[in-house]
């Protein structure tokens, strides 16, 4: 995966690359980045809150970061993950709802997704002298509006929905191979 790959619905390349991800977990965070004053700036914590009522496997953590993603490196470190999961609003200038798939090295090399990309790429230079083997993927969704004091728009509930549905799918199915 070496560049962004934008979703309407999923396709077979963003399963396997979903699929590919997890395949390799032994333990796997996913946080969920953003702040819920800033209308779409919070569709990654809704999908979180989606995520927090499944019953997932043991080797799952959720991670409600809001905007300080930094503040949880001592409570992920302690989980120990070898793969991390963000979830945050990115302008990536799409229509919004739309959902793309980021290495870590798009995010850090200066194509700027929100405003919280600096904690996002320390987050992983943080963990990886005690995580040799870490790898991030970051999850971007379109905002529509970004407004403060506004809800999430139609297209960031359906879309985080969506994306929650098939990662909770993605995961059950990991943990299916594991067994």
């Amino acid at each position: 995966m070496n560049s962004k790959k934008v979703v309407e619905p999923f396709t077979e390349e963003f399963v396997k690359a979903i699929d590919d991800f997890l395949a390799g977990a032994v333990k796997l965070a996913i946080l969920g980045i953003g702040n819920e004053d800033n209308g779409d700036d919070a569709v990654g914590l809704h999908i979180l809150k989606i995520l927090q009522r499944e019953d997932l496997p043991e080797w799952v953590m959720n991670f409600y970061c809001e905007r300080v993603p930094e503040h949880f490196l001592g409570k992920i470190r302690n989980f120990g993950p070898n793969r991390i999961i963000l979830l945050d609003a990115a302008d990536m200038k799409e229509i919004p709802g739309a959902i793309g798939i980021f290495p870590k090295e798009a995010v850090s090399s200066g194509f700027h997704l929100s405003t919280h990309t600096l904690s996002v790429t320390m987050l992983e230079e943080f963990l990886k002298p005690e995580i040799p083997d870490l790898s991030t993927l970051y999850v971007g969704i379109q905002p529509k509006q970004l407004y403060f004091q506004t809800p999430l728009s139609e297209e960031c509930i359906e879309a985080g929905e969506e994306f929650a549905e098939l990662l909770i799918e993605r995961i059950k199915l990991a943990n299916e191979k594991k067994d």
